[in-house]
């Protein structure tokens, strides 16, 4: 993109920064949330519909011991890609505009290029760009880390700038790092660091703003190391700059999981949230659909001193501005693109709005004078060099709970109010289903009925291969 192109995409950024079919969207998903979800900081409606996921290729080179696909994920075929452009059609109806569609289903990423279909992989990202949706690669990596060329392709030809990450100590198959050698998250550090290291040489050689996600499923064998991840992560400013989320998932009795016998708890991981970035952050501070399933908070880091604080100020004045704010300006898009529209988006719906402006700014004032923005951090903030981290939780349902759902009122919220669903075919209509239901029954439906057809059979599939890979 030329200097003219990029400036001239931030001006309409500013002149217009709302979309109007986004607000439409998430009018009527606000419409459909229960009641009592409908509070001040409630996310969903406000500034998401829902995050989309396709139901793609399913194989899977690992073997973790908590994995939710079923036992014949890696003998299904991969879908045609006729068939995951009409996904990703249907997750874009649902979605709106500038909705995030993570690219999953096994590993993608080793199901394409291990099948000799990568360039199919290329065009799904491609597409889901085309149609106005913001993909994100999910994987544990591997063959990313060993086909370097094949991620430097996705972000060239396809588009891609965002890609999760699962690295933990559940995962058996990554090269070098045997489960029975690994003992600690810590022990995983040189996986992440590596990752981290890729991800800036590519960001360097091709100029894009490629951003990594970290997802941790916690069990009781890990749980302690969640604080050991963040605290690694925080070490280096550089790190959070690149890596922009810290996901963990407490283990669900669904699928695979060989289950603790201890179960650990979502307080035990938020617990260990806190302890890793060493403040007291909110579990509520903002609520993304049920708070059963999702906990989340936002962390701006300095880049000049890596000092961090949190982003949200902890006082029931902000919890009150907080809601007339999404109410009036939910909607913005604030993902990163590559004319770095994001703050001339900010600016043009605050100049918009210069009410909300003036008491975010006094909100703001008194957040520093009160010392809850560290002095030292304010010479970054007014130079533009913070970023901030999100760390959060989200909670998956086991499926034996997904099963009462018709007679669980608490079970069946949670499900309505799902921020994790993803466009599926049923009975030729397309739904928008949530990720713990397809957990608990909608994979082996779908895994049937892609094993008997026979074009999907007849095509390229990923194969396990038995001698070892470059490390």
């Amino acid at each position: 993109m030329t200097s003219r192109k990029r400036w001239a995409a931030r001006w309409r950024a500013f002149l217009h920064p709302l979309n109007d079919e986004k607000l439409a969207v998430l009018g009527e998903r606000w419409a459909a949330l229960p009641a009592e979800l409908k509070t001040p900081n409630q996310i969903s409606g406000r500034h998401l519909t829902h995050c989309g996921f396709t139901t793609g290729a399913s194989f899977c080179s690992f073997h973790c011991t908590h994995c939710y696909l079923p036992k014949n994920a890696n003998e299904t075929p991969i879908p045609s890609l006729a068939e995951v452009k009409e996904q990703i059609d249907a997750n874009r109806r649902f979605q709106g505009p500038g909705g995030g569609l993570q690219l999953t289903g096994g590993d993608v990423a080793d199901a394409y290029w291990r099948s000799g279909r990568a360039d199919e992989l290329v065009e799904i990202v491609r597409y889901a760009y085309a149609v106005g949706l913001v993909p994100m690669l999910m994987t544990h990596g591997q063959t990313l880390i060993e086909q370097p060329d094949f991620l430097e392709r996705l972000m060239v030809e396809g588009g891609l700038r965002q890609v999760a990450v699962h690295i933990d100590v559940t995962q058996a198959g990554r090269h070098g790092f045997p489960i029975g050698r690994v003992q600690s998250e810590a022990d995983l550090h040189p996986v992440r660091a590596s990752f981290t290291e890729l991800g800036w040489r590519l960001r360097e050689k091709t100029g894009l703003p490629l951003e990594f996600a970290h997802n941790c499923t916690v069990a009781r064998k890990n749980c302690g190391g969640v604080s050991e991840i963040i605290r690694w992560f925080l070490a280096e400013p550089k790190r959070t700059q690149l890596w922009r989320m810290l996901s963990f998932q407490p283990e669900a009795d669904t699928g695979r999981t060989v289950f603790s016998a201890e179960p650990i708890t979502p307080a035990d991981v938020w617990t260990e949230i806190c302890a890793g970035t060493g403040l007291p952050l909110r579990r509520d501070a903002s609520i993304f659909g049920h708070p059963d399933c999702n906990s989340w908070a936002s962390v701006l880091v300095s880049r000049r001193t890596g000092e961090f604080c949190p982003l949200l100020p902890d006082d029931q004045k902000w919890d009150a501005l907080f809601g007339q704010v999404l109410a009036r300006i939910g909607g913005l898009s604030l993902v990163t693109d590559d004319a770095g529209t994001a703050p001339f988006r900010l600016l043009g719906v605050l100049a918009q709005n210069p009410v909300i402006a003036a008491r975010l700014i006094g909100r703001l004032a008194a957040h520093i004078v009160t010392g809850r923005l560290p002095a030292a951090m304010l010479p970054a903030v007014l130079a533009g060099e913070v970023h901030t981290l999100g760390v959060g939780m989200h909670n998956f349902m086991d499926a034996a709970m997904v099963a009462r759902a018709d007679t669980d009122a608490t079970i069946k919220s949670r499900l309505d109010s799902c921020v994790f669903k993803g466009a599926v075919k049923q009975d030729g209509a397309w739904t928008a289903v949530p990720m713990c239901k397809m957990n608990e029954a909608k994979w082996s439906e779908l895994y049937a009925r892609r094993s008997a057809d026979p074009v999907l059979r007849a095509q390229p599939q990923a194969k396990e291969l038995r001698e070892p890979a470059a490390v």
